[in-house]
C-alpha cells in the first residue's frame, strides 16, 4: 500500500475504535500484531506488551474496563514508508475513581500490506500513573 492508503487504513481504525466496533477494528490488524502500551499494569490496568489477537483483544477489554472516553482523535497523521504516526488528544474518565483524565499521545503505526502489524504508544505516563492513583469518587 501506498502511504495515503496507509493513512486510511489507521484513520479507519479510530473510526471503528470510537463506534466500539472492536470486531471490526481487530480484522485491520495482522494475526501477529504487536500493541505496545507503556507503564506497569498494577497502577495502568491496561499497560503492557499484548501480542496477537488474543492478547490484543484482552488489550482492549482491559482498555475498555478502566477508561470511559467521551473524546478520543487523531488530530494529525504522517506517514513514511509502511509507517503512519498519529499525534492525538484524548478525554475520558477512570471508572474505578472517577478521575478525568486528558492526555495527547502519539502512536506509531507498522503496516504489512493493508493490516497493522506493530502500535507503539508514548503518551505522558506520569499523567495516567497520578490519574489512576488518585482516590477521588464521584459524588451522585
Amino acid at each position: 500500500m501506498n502511504e495515503q492508503q496507509n493513512i486510511q487504513a489507521v484513520q479507519e481504525g479510530y473510526s471503528l475504535f470510537n463506534k466500539g466496533d472492536i470486531p471490526n477494528l481487530l480484522r485491520l490488524f495482522t494475526d501477529d500484531i504487536e500493541i505496545i502500551i507503556p507503564g506497569t499494569p498494577d497502577v495502568i490496568p491496561y499497560a503492557g506488551v499484548y501480542r496477537g489477537q488474543e492478547q490484543v483483544t484482552t488489550f482492549f477489554t482491559k482498555l475498555h474496563q478502566a477508561v470511559q472516553y467521551e473524546r478520543f482523535e487523531a488530530q494529525e497523521l504522517i506517514a513514511q514508508g509502511n509507517k503512519v504516526v498519529a499525534l492525538g488528544y484524548s478525554k475520558g474518565q477512570i471508572r474505578s475513581n472517577g478521575q478525568i483524565i486528558e492526555e495527547e499521545w502519539a502512536h506509531v503505526f507498522e503496516l504489512q500490506g493493508e493490516k497493522v502489524s506493530r502500535l507503539q504508544v508514548f503518551t505522558d505516563t506520569a499523567a495516567v500513573v497520578q490519574a489512576f492513583q488518585t482516590n477521588k469518587k464521584m459524588a451522585f
